[in-house]
């Protein structure tokens, strides 16, 4: 089955190994090393970035960091620090918003551009995307680099981004699809899997040139729709459009945070300010969507002595002993920090009296809009007390603003002074919160 072709003309950008390489630029002395960024750096700390070199060398996206050592015995480690990247994604972004008004925020790390009408063809494309590769070398950091891809479709863009790493530029046409095809393997496209690539092999396709022409009636029997959508992309045919920058996605329906927690928390007496420092963390970004909580839920990790885990009412799937959940709702939807942390510590208390903890969580949950119904003025205990629902909501987003400015720690609650690096920001790669973009008026 033929569909009408897309004529339109999308961009891809790709960060390479980003957080890494922000870390090199950063740092002069981390360039040119095999460099790896893990989430905790603690031997169980997940690598979420590696460098060019390191890669080179056999590190990967989510080993240990213990594997990673054995791969590569004389990288590097450093903890991330989601603040510095986002700081260098809103300069690449703002560079970015400069060559078109049709820009997706896809990652952190990575961006679709809606070239049509802005350029002739993709010849014009590809001299517009070098002079954003040369401005971010020019006026970010001479060290990163970007690989980019330009087609008639998105799918195609992303596809184009990956064929050539680090930075470079590939352009897809309808004339050179099938020979692009021609050399990839199934699973170097967006969407085709292990799993499918097992199941496509059975209905008789080895090649994606052999899904892109053959039966669409099959493919659609033995994938349902999204058969379809992947023969269409194939062909070239415009399945997605670019979310242009202020286009809202779905509103989140819970918002939370979760650490394991070492060894050094307990020692120290620190549990209690973990969870603070969590829920805090939560509760700030949540302000940040503009939303409020109906309701709240801890979630703790006990540890035992060795032996068998107990599978009773009170486990936690993915700790390593007993524990539990235990939520509860707000007498009206809240969003400051003194009832969040409040309540947090409350719930704790439910689940805790002093044993070892190896595991935290905190979820905000049954999330909504303000309202214009006017808040009662409740009074609760703790750190709650005589203060008033308007005056706790406006301390807590004064807090936000003086942290927007001088980082996370340049205020905080009394019962988590000198807890030290625990419960680290953390980011993830489709997330793009506090990456603020500077456009032109």
């Amino acid at each position: 089955m033929h569909f009408p072709l897309s004529q339109r003309l999308i961009a891809h950008l790709d960060m390479n190994s980003f957080f890494a390489s922000v870390e090199q630029q950063a740092n002069p002395l981390l360039r040119g090393k095999p460099l790896g960024v893990c989430a905790y750096l603690h031997e169980y700390g997940c690598v979420i970035a590696a460098s060019v070199e390191a890669k080179k060398l056999g590190m990967k996206v989510g080993m240990t960091m213990s594997e990673a050592k054995q791969a590569v015995p004389n990288a590097v480690f450093v903890q991330n620090d989601p603040p510095k990247y986002r700081a260098v994604t809103s300069r690449i972004f703002t560079i970015l918003h400069e060559f078109t008004d049709r820009m997706e925020h896809y990652s952190i790390d990575e961006a679709f551009l809606d070239l049509t009408g802005w350029c002739r063809d993709a010849a014009e494309a590809s001299f517009v995307l070098s002079t954003a590769k040369r401005r971010i070398k020019e006026e970010v950091g001479d060290w990163l680099r970007c690989s980019v891809g330009i087609a008639p479709t998105r799918f195609l863009a992303k596809t184009a981004s990956d064929l050539k790493k680090p930075d470079g530029l590939t352009i897809i046409t309808h004339e050179n699809i099938d020979d692009v095809l021609s050399r990839l393997d199934l699973e170097d496209v967006c969407g085709i899997g292990p799993r499918m690539r097992r199941r496509l092999e059975k209905l008789g396709y080895k090649t994606l040139l052999q899904v892109k022409y053959g039966s669409t009636e099959n493919l659609i029997r033995a994938f349902g729709v999204n058969g379809f959508f992947l023969q269409a992309k194939l062909q070239g045919v415009d399945t997605e459009t670019v979310k242009a920058d202020g286009i809202k996605t779905a509103q989140p329906k819970s918002v939370g945070h979760s650490y394991c927690v070492p060894e050094r928390v307990n020692r120290e007496k620190n549990v209690e300010a973990t969870l603070m420092r969590l829920t805090e963390r939560a509760g700030r970004r949540m302000r940040g969507l503009g939303l409020l909580a109906n309701g709240m839920s801890v979630s703790v990790g006990l540890k035992t002595p060795d032996g068998p885990r107990p599978q009773g009412p009170f486990w936690t799937p993915g700790t390593d002993g007993p524990g539990g959940s235990v939520h509860t709702w707000f007498a009206e939807p809240s969003d400051d920090s003194f009832t969040l942390v409040g309540t947090a510590l409350d719930l704790l208390r439910e689940l805790w009296t002093g044993q070892s903890v190896n595991f935290l969580a905190v979820t905000l949950f049954e999330l909504g809009p303000p309202t214009q119904q006017t808040r009662f003025g409740l009074r609760v205990e703790g750190l709650r007390e005589e203060m008033e629902p308007e005056r706790r909501q406006a301390v807590s987003k004064a807090v936000d603003l003086i942290r927007d400015r001088y980082g996370l720690n340049a205020v905080m609650m009394g019962g988590m002074v000198g807890l030290g690096d625990e419960a680290p920001d953390r980011i993830g790669f489709r997330k793009t919160e506090g990456v603020d973009v500077a456009l032109n008026s």
